[in-house]
């Protein structure tokens, strides 16, 4: 626990939770969950455990002094620990927010300040809470709402200003995606300080959602016959297991079981590495991956300090699988020689082809195991370490059975697409009618 918060810092106030320990009362550390509510767990150690008996108190520093004080509703108690910080915050900033009453959940005269705020929610995300990606985007979006927000207080934003920041995403060149995923990041922020309900269903910017490209099987024979054998075995890994960049990373020798044929998605506090959505997976790989894996393994060489499998030269975790496999597919004549990357450089003129990405490896994984009946939706969205099946579901909309093409072929609308078909069509309309 954080005791005393530095200069840079809004002030920490700590959530805990007195329970029962081995006979004894004592205060422990409570989790907040995803959606920051509390559901009676609680850490104890390395591990975490659901206490329901005791009382949830909130903790923090004024000056040299650590003072608390016990909450006895479970439901009010992130609100307040909220609350507090942000008085605390502001009280460091010189600044009288009216902090009584701002415990209490009512009204204050002055209001929050949006700088004290945004600062104190940042500090709250920060690196390892947030990965640093996620974290780069909510400063970037929140940073951009204060740039154009006229209103110095939390409390006295209202929908227009909303709007306005959705328009100002708008002129600056954002896509509707883009301008969407802003608003949410700025109406999360918004919420967890109390003011909510400000955008109606038709204020959110509408974006298409772009179908999920998955690589075809002639494109992936011709990219693996242009592959080394360590680069074959590299990007089989991301085809086979459905893994994120990130995930492949990461992944050690631990993480393979031979035996089990499995794969595993596993944190590593040594390297900062944790699996999204803090959740670990097992994801069963066919076995001529194993087999690949094993004799991959048996040629490896040079440092490897981590025990990683697809190391650097220098053993550590590889941020260039990307542009690895867009150079094999230059290398491999596939690139498709009209796209251009958002920096200007051209698919025509070097390895840049916007057709390849890691993340397609991925789509292609969830694609064909679904239309291959390999697994159900529900075992899929394990596999692929989604935090809901909103998300697996995606999928479903792309997936066509195999005999799909067969019976359209068949079918009797098809009829009028063969050649002869159109032909004798054709003599039937211009054929003259009688007299």
């Amino acid at each position: 626990m954080k005791r005393h918060a530095s200069n840079t810092q809004t002030p920490r106030v700590n959530i805990l939770k007195k329970i029962k320990v081995n006979g004894a009362w004592k205060l422990m550390p409570a989790v907040l969950e995803p959606n920051g509510k509390l559901k009676d767990k609680v850490r104890i150690g390395g591990s975490i455990e659901i206490h329901s008996e005791g009382t949830y108190y909130i903790e923090w520093w004024e000056g040299p002094k650590r003072k608390r004080e016990a909450i006895p509703d479970r439901a009010r108690v992130p609100d307040l620990a909220n609350r507090k910080a942000l008085a605390l915050a502001a009280a460091r900033a010189g600044l009288d927010v009216g902090s009584d009453a701002l415990n209490r959940g009512e009204k204050v005269t002055q209001g929050i300040p949006l700088d004290v705020a945004i600062q104190h929610y940042l500090d709250d995300i920060e690196p390892p809470q947030r990965e640093p990606k996620t974290y780069t985007a909510y400063k970037y979006a929140l940073n951009a709402f204060r740039k154009g927000c006229a209103k110095s207080s939390i409390e006295h934003i209202v929908r227009a200003d909303l709007l306005q920041f959705i328009r100002g995403q708008y002129e600056s060149g954002c896509s509707a995606r883009t301008a969407y995923n802003r608003a949410n990041i700025v109406v999360q922020f918004l919420k967890l300080n109390g003011v909510k309900g400000l955008l109606h269903k038709r204020d959110w910017p509408e974006y298409v959602d772009a179908i999920r490209k998955i690589y075809e099987a002639d494109e992936l024979k011709t990219l693996f016959a242009a592959c080394l054998e360590h680069e074959r075995v590299r990007y089989l890994f991301f085809l086979l297991t459905g893994e994120r960049d990130k995930e492949v990373r990461f992944t050690a020798w631990r993480d393979i079981d031979f035996r089990r044929g499995t794969v595993r998605v596993t944190a590593k506090p040594q390297l900062g590495f944790k699996p999204k959505n803090k959740e670990e997976r097992e994801i069963p790989v066919p076995s001529a991956l194993l087999e690949a894996l094993k004799d991959y393994k048996n040629r490896q060489q040079g440092p490897n300090p981590y025990n990683l499998v697809f190391p650097t030269e220098a053993g550590r975790p590889d941020k260039n699988f990307e542009s690895k496999l867009k150079n094999i597919a230059k290398r491999a004549g596939l690139n498709c020689g009209t796209c251009a990357s958002r920096h200007g450089n051209r698919c025509s003129e070097g390895p840049y082809c916007s057709n390849w990405f890691l993340h397609k490896f991925r789509h292609t994984f969830a694609t064909v195991n679904l239309e291959g009946n390999v697994c159900s939706i529900c075992k899929l969205q394990e596999w692929l370490g989604h935090k809901d099946l909103a998300s697996t579901v995606v999928y479903l909309k792309y997936v066509r059975g195999k005999d799909v093409q067969e019976r359209l072929d068949n079918s009797e609308l098809a009829g009028f697409a063969i050649p002869q078909a159109l032909k004798q069509s054709s003599h039937e309309i211009d054929r003259p009618s009688p007299t």
